[in-house]
């Protein structure tokens, strides 16, 4: 029987669900296990969320690939699996050449590198996966689709921050990224065996044509980038970016705080730290999917309205709460709490940011979109990294409130059917070419 992804909605959701597992096989081990151990081997918040900022650069230039996903294309396999097998097959190896860089919190340098390289290819996967769903999830899948790639991306994060995190100081580094390695090799295989649609090749050698598409690409890179610009600049698309950068500028902050106040405030072990926020995530994550289906009846712009709002009130709390040890079990509600409010923005986010999508560039518009979002993590960890150890966490939990309630701010004036309309119209000139 042949897997074809378009034809079966359970192999959509089950196959995107594992390729950004992958992605969280990295992250577990780059932003959970690493900068706990960092925090438990006394590296100050600073020097933490330098190395997380660092190593999350590459995310922010995701969007490098995107123009030439649009652009660069061998249909016979697909309009983006070829791209998610290079880029699957990359980040296994720079896995297996973080096992062999040195680990020592005195000389971060080689290991930041390789982070850094990592990271670029996990992201570049991802910019070919959302590339991919978008093309081929139907529109009323999407809030679930993301609930169950969320999942995934949370499930591998969360899992492997939790075993990385405990194998860290049992086996050292090599053993410990070589796992991650195979684990992402694993699901390189699971690409290997699905289609896209019908008739089309597994391999490059195998037989198959491609599928006629309704969108072609651009003929040109600069037709592609004209394109781009055009819905890019779009008004709900403008205010929906500024909406995640503030958001996300909180996403820089929060490694470096929750980790060095569980670690050095609380005197929980660096392992202790990672499987409990591990678990949380995973925790999260589920619910994550419990709520899809009400996400694509009730819709996106609903949910993530009332996490933020949700997020800024018990930010607001924690940072309240934040030097009164008297309060720790009340603390550790709040941040379960933020962990899920975390969740649903990610869902919602990335289903409103897909709904912005026009197929022709989705790739690159989807990547710039993410691009920004995480430009706003390394932007919020870089200015954060000289004032850092000059700041209380309470006032560090006020700071990430206060992001929050910018965020809610600028949503109450976003209006998907007025970019819904102007995509039509911009879709029906483009037709008429």
């Amino acid at each position: 029987m042949a897997l074809v992804l378009s034809e079966r909605r359970w192999l959509r959701f089950g196959a995107f669900s594992a390729f950004y597992f992958a992605q969280g096989v990295p992250l577990g081990l780059l932003s959970v296990a690493i900068p706990a151990w960092l925090a438990e081997q006394h590296a100050s918040v600073g020097e933490i969320a330098l190395f997380t900022s660092v190593v999350s650069i590459p995310w922010a230039f995701k969007l490098v690939a995107g123009p030439f996903m649009d652009r660069i294309t061998f249909l016979p396999m697909g309009f983006r699996r070829p791209w998610v097998l290079f880029a699957q097959g990359a980040l296994t190896m720079s896995l297996l050449v973080l096992a062999l860089t040195p680990f020592d919190v005195g000389a971060m340098a080689p290991l930041m590198v390789v982070g850094f390289v990592t990271n670029a290819f996990a992201a570049t996967q991802d910019v070919a996966v959302d590339g991919m769903a978008i093309d081929v999830l139907p529109v009323d899948e999407r809030g679930r689709a993301n609930a169950f790639m969320a999942f995934g991306q949370v499930a591998g994060s969360s899992s492997f921050g939790a075993l990385c995190g405990t194998l860290l100081p049992l086996v050292g580094l090599p053993l410990t990224a070589s796992f991650c390695a195979a684990t992402v090799a694993a699901i390189f295989l699971l690409v290997g065996i699905v289609r896209e649609r019908p008739g089309e090749r597994l391999l490059p050698w195998s037989s198959g044509v491609a599928t006629v598409r309704a969108e072609v690409a651009a003929p040109s890179i600069v037709d592609n980038f004209h394109d781009l610009f055009r819905v890019l600049v779009m008004p709900m698309s403008v205010l929906l970016v500024v909406v995640s950068f503030a958001y996300f500028l909180r996403g820089g902050l929060v490694t470096p705080v929750y980790t060095a106040f569980a670690v050095q405030e609380l005197g929980l072990s660096g392992a202790r730290y990672s499987q409990f926020a591990s678990g949380m995530s995973l925790a999260a994550a589920v619910i994550g999917v419990v709520i899809g289906p009400y996400i694509d009846r009730f819709g996106a712009r609903r949910f993530l309205l009332g996490a933020l709002v949700t997020g800024a009130v018990f930010h607001l709390a924690a940072g309240m709460l934040a030097d009164d040890r008297g309060n720790l079990i009340v603390f550790g509600s709040l941040a379960i709490v933020v962990y899920v409010v975390g969740q649903v923005v990610f869902i919602t986010v990335i289903a409103l940011f897909m709904n912005l999508c026009w197929t022709k560039v989705a790739a690159t518009q989807f990547a710039v979109y993410m691009a920004l979002a995480n430009v706003g993590i390394a932007s919020g960890g870089l200015l954060f990294y000289p004032v850092a150890d000059h700041l209380s966490f309470g006032q560090d939990f006020l700071i990430m409130a206060g992001l929050f309630t910018v965020s809610a701010a600028g949503l109450v004036f976003f209006k998907e059917g007025a970019h819904t309309q102007r995509l039509e119209e911009l879709r029906a000139r483009a037709v008429r070419k």
